[in-house]
């Protein structure tokens, strides 16, 4: 039996509720026996729908599936609920032919930086107006803190490798978490501890007993629309986690890549709670925006900014230069804000 009907079956069973959400799937030698299939090709099933952010893997524990996942409807795609689990952004409402226009103003308007290199936190023009687009997130910081990086992804990539001011070696992360910071975590070798994540939120009990006992330099965080469970800490959780973080001396990377969409102005990020650099704050403009643009930004405290920019300049010296300027024009323009209008009322009626 080939993978794909692995994948195949387990989506049906889903689908048609015998497989509900957030119960515990077949363990692999379970799974080779009942689809007498090898034990690699049902490895390789459900790394692929793991990846499609279907089901998710608990360490020494098993696989689940995702919480909502039988919500949502497949068979009319005019009908279909948004699922900020899997992360995927609506293609109709993506701005191709606006940013259109910002790239071709930026050519003009930055030609002459195609010849040489550019600044390697990122455009200072850029991160002054990503300084003002921030203070909609309630995210207050001076443009000299923000780095501009190929997706945030890069950002929590290098961030995993490098010494924090508190000394300390390992790292927490929400369980389960997407797919690349787990790649990330695993090509450095970093020695991790989980703390899971439902639909109704965390233990902090156990968070507590973790930050206190396992040398932990920082809390890994999707404060909203966590991917792939969908929740989202209110404002109390939020700041409860960063008094924990302060009373431990342990960092938090905040990643807020959907907090564009959240309707809510009341909901503040944990940076809010702390900004003096305990929280990292970090965020993308690729799933709100365009994936193939690859651009996010970082906060950093100014105890990293120097080892950052090292570690920014050995892994691509700059983020690409006219990408930076349209981004700019784009968010000059208000374009930005007129998209993600457009983007909440999209999501608001399609079931958000």
């Amino acid at each position: 039996m080939k993978y794909t009907d692995i994948i195949q079956s387990v989506e049906r069973q889903i689908l048609d509720g015998l497989l509900k959400p957030g119960s515990k799937l077949p363990s692999i030698r379970a799974l080779t026996q009942s689809y007498s299939c090898s034990k690699n090709t049902a490895i390789r099933a459900y790394a692929e729908l793991e990846k499609r952010h279907i089901i998710y893997a608990v360490p020494k524990s098993g696989y689940y599936v995702v919480e909502g996942r039988g919500n949502i409807k497949l068979s009319n795609p005019a009908d279909q609920v948004i699922d900020f689990r899997s992360a995927g952004p609506d293609k109709t409402v993506m701005p191709y032919r606006d940013f259109q226009h910002c790239m071709n103003q930026a050519i003009e308007i930055y030609k002459e930086e195609l010849f040489t290199y550019s600044q390697i936190p990122g455009l200072q023009s850029l991160r002054v107006e990503l300084a003002r687009h921030l203070l909609d997130l309630q995210v207050f910081t001076a443009p000299e803190r923000i780095f501009v990086v190929s997706g945030s992804q890069q950002a929590l990539h290098l961030l995993v490798s490098l010494p924090f001011p508190n000394g300390k070696n390992n790292i927490c992360v929400e369980q389960p978490t997407h797919f690349s910071m787990m790649d990330s975590l695993k090509i450095h070798q970093a020695v991790t501890y989980g703390i899971e994540v439902t639909k109704n939120g965390i233990d902090f009990g156990r968070l507590e007993d973790i930050f206190k006992t396992r040398d932990i330099k920082f809390f890994y965080t999707v404060s909203r629309f966590h991917n792939p469970t969908g929740y989202s800490y209110s404002n109390e959780e939020k700041k409860r986690i960063v008094e924990l973080a302060q009373k431990y001396d342990v960092y938090i990377i905040e990643d807020d890549y959907m907090g564009d969409l959240d309707p809510d102005s009341k909901h503040d990020p944990m940076f809010a709670f702390d900004p003096s650099g305990r929280v990292i704050y970090t965020k993308s403009f690729s799933k709100v925006m365009l994936p193939g643009l690859r651009l996010g930004l970082a906060v950093i405290p100014e105890a990293m900014s120097e080892i950052f920019q090292r570690a920014k300049h050995a892994a691509d010296i700059h983020s690409p230069v006219l990408m930076q300027g349209a981004l700019e024009i784009y968010l000059k323009n208000g374009m930005f804000r007129a998209h993600i209008q457009r983007m909440r009322q999209t999501y608001s009626k399609k079931g958000l």
